[in-house]
């Protein structure tokens, strides 16, 4: 069901911000989420629940034992709850914008379960990709320097340019954004499809990937997708707030070139001593 948010803002942590806050292990992390969560809507979203099944399961299972599944991990979701109140941000059918529900994180744990061995075929190509990517650059000169280009750098003619050749050789991608009516691949109009988010994000980011922005290691290929699927959800919120540096600056470049209203901080930057006001 559809939920109207009565709070401030909507902040979006990552997977790990949550751990961390559960296991206690990053000093102030408690203090800093507790100072907001009660103020602000601080969602999960079905990526959250993708990185918990991974810390649980990589192989398929049969029906009767997801229930033990789920019975390990009762105080990880209880404490999602005790952060997110059960908002959730969730994908939307067809054409339409991401949505936010309320829902119990079991539920959406229960489906992420059920069709985890999906996840087998794309962690292998995952995998691949990222392999590929190394060998082009197996000195990592290239990484090196690309790395240190400025926040905006996409959307410089040479990038944009590039970009909108990978857009156009998206066939799929074309047919979408003309089936949503959509006048560009920019924000705000993204925003009005789900479907077109995610293919927009996932082609940016092995952009990213190809180019060897903050590159990713090979043995990382599950964590990116889950990074991937965060920084979509994340869109819907006010601020991202991420402990993943290499992550925070991906991001970064990705909101900056599609216009992406939502502010993206680290977890340093969260935990500054002057603080920060959500207000």
């Amino acid at each position: 069901m559809g939920f109207n948010v009565p709070r401030n803002k909507m902040i979006y942590l990552d997977y790990n911000l949550f751990e961390s806050y559960r296991q206690d292990d990053i000093p102030g992390l408690r203090e800093a989420v507790d100072a907001i969560k009660d103020k602000h809507v601080l969602p999960y979203s079905p990526a959250h629940m993708e990185d918990l099944a991974s810390s649980l399961m990589w192989s398929e299972h049969r029906e009767e034992e997801i229930k033990s599944l789920m019975t390990r991990c009762e105080d990880r979701l209880q404490n999602i709850i005790n952060i997110s109140k059960m908002v959730e941000i969730f994908p939307a059918p067809s054409h339409q914008p991401t949505r936010v529900i309320q829902e119990h994180p079991g539920e959406c744990l229960l489906r992420v379960l059920k069709h985890f061995d999906r996840n087998e075929f794309l962690d292998v190509r995952e995998h691949n990709l990222l392999k590929r990517m190394k060998e082009s650059d197996a000195d990592g000169n290239r990484a090196s320097q690309i790395s240190n280009l400025p926040v905006g750098f996409l959307s410089s003619p040479e990038y944009d340019a590039s970009i909108l050749e990978k857009y156009a050789a998206e066939r799929a991608l074309m047919q979408k954004k003309e089936e949503a009516g959509l006048a560009n691949l920019k924000w705000p109009e993204i925003s009005k499809s789900h479907e077109v988010l995610e293919h927009v994000f996932e082609v940016l980011m092995n952009y990213l990937e190809e180019i060897r922005f903050r590159p990713e290691g090979v043995k990382l290929s599950r964590s990116r997708m889950h990074d991937i699927t965060h920084s979509i959800y994340a869109t819907k919120a006010d601020y991202f707030i991420t402990g993943d540096e290499r992550f925070y600056h991906k991001v970064r470049a990705v909101y900056d070139y599609l216009g992406v209203p939502t502010k993206v901080l680290s977890r340093k930057e969260f935990l500054n001593p002057g603080g920060l006001s959500f207000e």
